[in-house]
Parts: C-alpha cells; structure tokens; sequence
C-alpha cells in the first residue's frame, strides 16, 4: 500500500498529464485520511483553480498556510488567485509574504506592483509591495524606478525624484535610467539637473527629449543662446517635434525675433493643430508682433480645445481691447483673476459691484496690478462720486498721499498687511478691483469722453521744483523729464530705450533734460553730461518710493518724454504734456495705430513703424521737438529748420508746465 508522499506523486503525475479527475480523486482519498495535510490541500486547490473553481481553491490554499505557513508557494499561489477574483489587497499581503519567505519572489511581486500601476489603478498597493521588495534586495535600481512610478502616481514628486537618484547611483551606466532621471531633472533647479542631464547626453546623445530637457534648463536660466543651440540640436534629430519648435519659438521671443517665433510656433501649430497651448502661444506671438486680429483667432481657437485655458482667456481679452472692442473686451478681462489669483477667494469679503445703488452704504475699491494701472483705473472715481457714490479707495501706500490730495471726495485708505480695519468696516456695502470699472463705465469709445486729468501736484513742491530749476536760458530751452526703461520681465526688451539714444536725441532738438526715471543712472548720467548733454538727476528725490515727490516733479517740466511705463500713465493723470514712445506691439491699453490715448488727452503717442526701429521714434521726436521749439535740429545728420511746410505726422502736442519761459502753443489750445 503506497505512503501519503507517494501517493501525492501519484496525484500529481495525473495533475501534470491533465488526468484531473483521477488526480481529484486521488487528493480527495488523502484528505479523508488526513484531513489538514498541507501539500495535499495547496495541491487540490491549484486542481480546483484549473477548473475556474477560484473560490474553492482559494479556502483549500489558506486551509493549507493554516496547517503550515512557512511554504513560499502557498502565499504567492494564493496572492495570485486572490489578485485573480479582483481581491488586490489582500493579495499583496500574500505576496509580500511569499517573498519575505523566500526573496527569490522579489520578481513577481515587482510584477504585481508593474500590473497595480497600469493606468494608475492602485498605486497605492504597487508603493507596499515595492517598499517590502526594496527592503529585501535594496541594491536592485528597477525596483526604485518602478517605486519612482508609483510615487509619482501618488503625487509624491519629491520622494519620486529621490528613489530614481539612488536608482541611478545603483546603475550609473544605464542610458535610460539616466534618460528618465535626466528628463525629471531637466527643469529642477541646481546644478545636480544639469549634470544628469549632460551625463546622459554623453550615452544617448540622438534623444530629442533630453536636448528639449537641457534647452528649458538653459532658457529658465536666462541662457537664451545656449537655450537656442539645444532646440536646435534636438530638431535636428526630430524635426516634426512639435514641442521643441514651440519652445524654439518661446527663445526667439525672448531674443527679441518676433518674426522667427511665428514661423516656428506656425510649424508647431501645424503639426499639433489640436494643441491648445500652442495655439495659445501662437496667439502671444502674434500680439508681440501687433498683429491683435490674428491674435484673438488663435485665442479662441485654443479656448474651442480647452475652455478652461486661462491664458487663452485673458489673451483673448487684451486682444479685443487693443481692437478697441470695448464691450466684449472688458467683459472677457475679468477672465484675468483666472490667471493672476486662480483658486483664490476675494481679497475682501463683501458683495461684488455690479453697479447697483448701494443707499447709504460706501464702495470699497481696491487697486490692483502695478502702480501704473492704479493710476489709470482710479480715473474713472470721479465719474463715481459724480454719480453720488461714496468712495473708499484702497491703494498702493506710495500713492496714498498723491491720491487723497486728487481725490477730494474718496476716502483713500493706504494698502497694509493686515489689510486696514476700516476696509471690513459695516458701512461698506460692495467691492470692486479697481480693474473692473471699466466693464461698467466704458463700454464704447464715446464713454472715455468723460474721462478728464484728475491728479493734483503738490503745489509748493512743484514751485520749489521750478524755482531750483532756474529760468529758461534766452534761447528758450524746454526742460524735458525723461523715462526709459521698465524692469518688467516681459516687456522689458520691447519697451526699454538706451539713455543715451533718447538723451543724445533730445539733446539735438535744445532740450535740457531732468531724470524721472528710478534706479542708480548716476554714472551714465556723468557721462553724458561730459559729453555736453544738459541732463540732470534731481536731488534727494527718490524716483521710486516718492511718488507724490515724482507728480511734483513731473509737474515742473515742461514736458515729459518716457516710454510705457508708470511715468507715462501719471504724466497723463496729471493732464501734462507727455509724448509717449511705443514698441511696435504696444500694450493693449495704447491701442493700435493712433497718436493719442482716450485715457490721457495730453499724450502724444510715438510708435515704433517695425518692430526694435527705435531709430524713426526718436527721429520723430527731435523733430517735432524742434517744430513746437522753434529750434534748428540734427536728423539723420542734417540741421533741418523747424518751419516745415506741410503738416505733422501727429498733432503737436500741448504744453503748459506754468514754467516762466513755456515752450509756443498753437492757437486754441488750452
């Protein structure tokens, strides 16, 4: 009569040759002798799972880890059947069992976690069984990239990053480890990115994706023309790589080549026309290169793709304005709160404005933006308390003492942190950003007729100002305050003048030139005052901070020549002549194609005629400034009278600085 032993060999030579009902039976006739043998219980339940009988099998197996559970084969087989019937959880126990018991199971519990990650299913479970298969061999570099994977899953970037390093130092010659690590690194500060990136390029240097990589470390960096040469290395690998050609196009921007990066954001757009932040960026292109039309085409292509875009949104917005679409264009602008605060709640709690009489109760209006815009919106308060609205304006604390001289009838409240008490006060019936009371009061162009130079100089500084000036030489020169530059990141290079090309400009017209620019110009300042230039910093004057001291000074000139910057918009504010120089593509609020601002009546706008010819702008000015000076002036090299016989490109402009030697007006001007 054969043993237990022999007769599960017997039971499981059927089991193998497919004789499933004699190796039951078999099975069964040792089970009823020995009702808890193990091997015969895990046995039978592979038999049963054989025939789809998952359950049946699963009790067998675990009856079987009940008899004797140091056996790796009953938990893996049972962590399998569980994973089977859908039962993940506790299947990676069993797992994670099997292979404590024997690490030799490492491998399919690396497999289980590969099939948990698939389409993000369980990242969770695949980061358990991951951690216990590191745990028992933390040498092996897969298992901590396929931890990296489940990590991202979960959100956790930073642990991520961490597991593939050290995957990396585990396996630092394996090219696509060091892709992947290469290409996480490659937008990640510090000089650790840079290096993997290299140290990758050195094994794989014909992957498109880690010169991409090493061409956003250089742009985000500000190496622009390294930034350049690396799109360029990857296109040359994959020239249909719709992302390096839109990140190409984002340098060439920066450069300053408008017209490259419309060439390079069309191939992109064409080879991704579903794209809708390629199509948002071929709108910017086409804003920076004055073309609005064009822009709010793409604009709203990108938003028929992705609604949401709130880059989209607000391009489409600034490019209605620019068009002098008024009415759509301020209603699409309150899209900029999607961009500036996304998922922010209201500075402040009470109930938006929406231009309903509030009784007795006041309106709280905050500035937003930077000065220049507080400046330009606060125009419209007037037109508020015209109307009977009681006014509480909260702003910029630079301005608040320039604002409450100009603004008699607001209650103008300085911007702290905490907010001012008085700005939660129970008296306060509705909010409103400043930015959005245009969307009530300016529907069409006939509405900015109503706009009027609201600021008010310091009357004693202004006097001051002139008396330190002294009085005009005999020969009747204006004294010019000068602006030209703005650190705005964007517009910086589009907006900014070389001082000495504005300064030498006027100077050939018979200016005399007083600093209003902020900022340490002293040394470019000496040097041109060697050069004979009559220009000058005003003493103890802090350009950037006293901002009442800059209206005063503003005030005492006889004109003001800046480039789009806060200059601009307070010289406007005050109503004092200014002649305001533009890039080609001028911000949306100068519009497009006309010399003068609906905002500012005394402003006199100088546009580029291509994009970076400042030259013709300031051509332009010294002309006309020899005109209304009456002086001879140096054009192109040549004394031209300022008597011409035909008319001015633009109006002349206006000046009244009250100074005691003013420079000719025309007739009707006032």
């Amino acid at each position: 009569m054969a043993t237990v032993q022999e007769a599960l060999l017997i039971a499981f030579d059927h089991q193998q040759a497919g004789r499933l009902a004699e190796a039951d039976a078999l099975y069964q006739r040792i089970l009823d002798a020995v009702p808890g043998h193990p091997p015969a219980l895990h046995l039978r339940g592979l038999l049963l799972a054989q025939g789809e009988r998952l359950e049946e099998a699963c009790a067998l197996i675990e009856r079987a880890i009940e008899g004797d559970g140091t056996v790796p084969d009953y938990h893996s087989n049972l962590g399998t059947l569980l994973e089977a019937l859908g039962r993940v959880e506790p299947a990676t126990d069993c797992l994670i069992r099997a292979a404590r018991l024997d690490p030799t199971r490492v491998v399919p519990l690396n497999g289980f976690a590969l099939r948990r990650l698939k389409d993000g299913a369980r990242p969770d479970l695949a980061e358990r069984a991951l951690r216990a298969a590191i745990d028992l061999q933390p040498l092996d570099p897969d298992l901590r990239v396929n931890l990296a994977q489940a990590l991202d899953w979960l959100g956790q970037s930073a642990p991520a990053l961490a597991e593939l390093r050290r995957a990396a130092l585990l396996a630092p010659g394996d090219p696509a480890l060091l892709r992947d690590l290469a290409e996480r690194l490659g937008v990640e500060p510090g000089e650790a990115g840079e290096q993997a990136l290299r140290r990758a390029l050195r094994l794989d240097p014909a992957r498109p994706s880690l010169w991409d990589r090493l061409g956003t470390r250089h742009k985000v960096a500000g190496r622009l023309a390294g930034a350049h040469h690396a799109y360029e290395r990857g296109l040359a690998l994959d020239p249909a790589g719709a992302e390096l050609w839109n990140n190409r196009a984002s340098v060439l921007k920066g450069q300053g080549a408008a017209d490259g990066a419309l060439a390079a954001l069309r191939i992109a757009a064409t080879l991704q026309p579903a794209s809708s932040a390629i199509r948002n960026n071929l709108g910017d292109a086409l804003m920076l290169a004055g073309r609005p039309a064009e822009a709010l085409e793409q604009a709203d292509a990108a938003l028929a793709v992705t609604p949401d875009l709130a880059d989209a949104r607000l391009a489409r917005a600034t490019a209605l304005l620019t068009l002098g679409r008024f009415a759509e264009g301020w209603d699409a602008w309150e899209d900029r709160w999607a961009v500036q605060a996304p998922g922010q709640p209201p500075r402040f709690p009470q109930p938006a404005w929406t231009g309903e009489p509030l009784g007795e109760g006041r309106l709280l209006v905050w500035g937003e933006q930077g000065v220049g815009d507080e400046l330009q919106f606060a125009a419209l308060l007037p037109l508020l308390t015209q109307a009977g609205v009681r006014c509480r304006l909260e702003c910029d604390a630079r301005l608040a003492p320039l604002l409450a001289r100009s603004l008699p009838a607001v209650e103008v409240v300085a911007r702290t942190t905490p907010p001012d008490p008085r700005l939660s006060s129970p008296d306060i019936a509705a909010q409103i950003p400043s930015g959005s009371l245009p969307r009530l009061l300016l529907r069409d162009a006939a509405d900015f007729r109503r706009l009027h130079p609201y600021l008010v100089a310091d009357p004693a500084r202004t006097a001051a100002m002139r008396a330190a000036d002294g009085p005009a030489d005999k020969r009747g020169k204006p004294l010019v305050g000068i602006a030209w530059h703005t650190t705005n990141p964007k517009w910086g290079r589009s907006r900014n003048i070389p001082l000495p090309d504005l300064a030498r400009a006027l100077h050939a017209a018979g200016a005399r030139m007083v600093v209003l620019q902020y900022g340490d110009w002293a040394g470019e300042v000496a040097a041109l005052a060697a050069e004979g230039i009559d220009i000058a910093i005003p003493p103890g004057l802090d350009l950037r901070d006293d901002l009442d001291g800059l209206a005063a000074r503003i005030a005492a000139t006889d004109l003001v020549v800046t480039i789009d910057n806060v200059t601009a918009h307070m010289a406007g504010a005050l109503g004092h002549p200014a002649w305001v120089l533009l890039g080609h593509a001028a911000d949306w609020r100068w519009l497009r194609d006309r010399p003068d601002s609906p905002w500012y009546p005394s402003a006199t706008l100088f546009r580029q005629p291509a994009a970076g010819d400042w030259g013709a702008v300031l051509d332009a000015v010294t002309e006309r400034l020899c005109q209304v000076a009456g002086g001879v002036c140096q054009v192109g090299g040549e004394g031209r009278e300022s008597g011409r016989t035909g008319p001015p490109s633009q109006p002349p402009p206006i000046f009244d600085g009250g100074r005691s030697n003013p420079l000719p007006r025309e007739v009707g001007e006032g």
